[in-house]
């Protein structure tokens, strides 16, 4: 789904980048600015010793990239580990502005116990995992395609736990066969941290405005609770999700007939959500009121309500089955 975005004047796109020494932090900086601002060292030893903010225009918004010190640098690097980890944590404990993104660069590979760690200090407990967060994995120059770590399935189910709306494979290397994808990648990576700052804002002041306008049980405002349920959920923020999908439910069951379509797709909804959160049998319950209401409105087996529905009901048992 594109996501609509609202453009507020003056408003600054704040992009926290965290990563390992040598992960290329600098590089997707460079990247995502459209040019050479963030110093990059091809050296063992990091050169990010103090937080650094960068800032540019894409399409007509304002980012700031702020490139944090490194971590994980070794015994010689420029920061010791400990002084590293004591830097983050107090900057991101003074920001007063706060973050509208976090993206975390791991090269591509295995996972790391210090990426684990890193992740758990940074993005769940300093930022209680309520900043959208999305993870560029570099150094994909040798694969073709370049998302081909990501496709694999051991791959995305290494990184399921870290709860990443969404995860970029690239490279920021110039020149050569690469300097083609260059620009394609900064518009995907950039329309990523659009789409997940904007759109909750973007629905909130459409709700806003037409609660002004209509009734409380109006149709158009259960249209906004299911949208802002859809970018909940694909924020992984479930709980949140589920609040706005069943005010969207309670709308429908004073507004709509017993067996409308849209009682179809809200369950479907909320079967998915309940399948995130493994709790698979409330999943299966909810799929299958999905399932009734499809059959009573005669939807063909091709339409592609009724196609994810089975999607999701056959990945529920496989998950159960592996229980």
């Amino acid at each position: 789904m594109v996501l609509k975005q609202i453009k507020q004047k003056g408003s600054v796109n704040r992009i926290l980048v965290i990563g390992q020494t040598g992960a290329g932090k600098s590089s997707v900086i460079n990247l995502l600015a459209g040019k050479k601002v963030a110093t990059v060292d091809d050296g063992a030893n990091g050169c990010t010793f103090k937080f650094e903010t960068y800032q540019c225009d894409y399409n007509g918004e304002l980012f700031e990239l702020i490139d944090t010190v490194g971590l994980n640098e070794g015994s010689k690097g420029t920061v010791k580990p400990k002084d590293a980890m004591k830097m983050l944590i107090k900057f991101i404990k003074g920001n007063k502005r706060g973050f509208s993104c976090v993206l975390f660069v791991m090269p591509k590979g295995r996972i790391t116990e210090s990426f684990e760690k890193n992740h758990m200090l940074f993005y769940q407990t300093l930022l209680n995992g309520k900043t959208p967060a999305i993870l560029f994995l570099s150094h994909c120059e040798s694969d073709e395609p370049m998302n081909k770590w990501i496709t694999n399935e051991e791959n995305k189910t290494a990184l399921a736990p870290y709860g990443f709306s969404d995860v970029v494979c690239g490279t920021a290397q110039e020149g050569g066969r690469f300097a083609q994808l260059i620009e394609p990648l900064r518009s995907a990576l950039t329309i990523q941290i659009e789409e997940y700052n904007d759109a909750l804002l973007y629905c909130k002041k459409a709700l806003e405005s037409f609660e002004k306008h209509f009734s409380a049980d109006h149709r158009y405002i259960a249209n906004c609770y299911c949208n802002i349920g859809v970018i909940y959920c694909k924020l992984k923020q479930y709980d949140l999700a589920l609040s706005y999908y069943e005010k969207q439910l309670n709308i429908q069951l004073k507004t709509l007939p017993a067996y409308h379509f849209e009682f179809g797709v809200t369950y479907l909804n909320i079967g998915e959500i309940y399948e995130a959160r493994s709790e698979f049998d409330l999943a299966l319950s909810f799929y299958s009121k999905a399932n009734e209401i499809f059959q009573k409105v005669s939807l063909l087996p091709t339409h592609e309500a009724v196609i994810e529905l089975q999607q999701h009901v056959q990945s529920t048992n496989e998950k159960i089955s592996h229980e």
